[in-house]
């Protein structure tokens, strides 16, 4: 069995599932399929600039700085890589 990666952008999950939007809908507003998606949701893949200001468009009650802060773990290890 595959092992899944972790969201690279926990508050973007979290805001995804509470509101009821699909990874479907959002792959269809970004016009990529839901695989390439979920590869930019773990951080496999960036996102462009554009696709960061369609997806805050879902969201217009948040700052997208908010909706798109690396995981903590993620964080970590980039401070890590800065220190050497």
């Amino acid at each position: 069995m595959p092992r899944t990666r972790p969201p690279e952008f926990p508050e973007l999950e979290k805001q995804i599932l509470t509101r009821g939007i699909t990874k479907k809908q959002i792959a269809a507003l970004l016009e990529i399929n839901v695989h390439t998606l979920s590869n930019k949701l773990t951080g496999q893949v960036e996102f462009t600039l554009s696709e960061v200001e369609k997806i805050a468009s879902l969201f217009p009650d948040m700052q997208w700085e908010v909706l798109f802060e690396r995981s903590k773990k993620e964080q970590g290890a980039e401070n890590a890589l800065l220190k050497c």
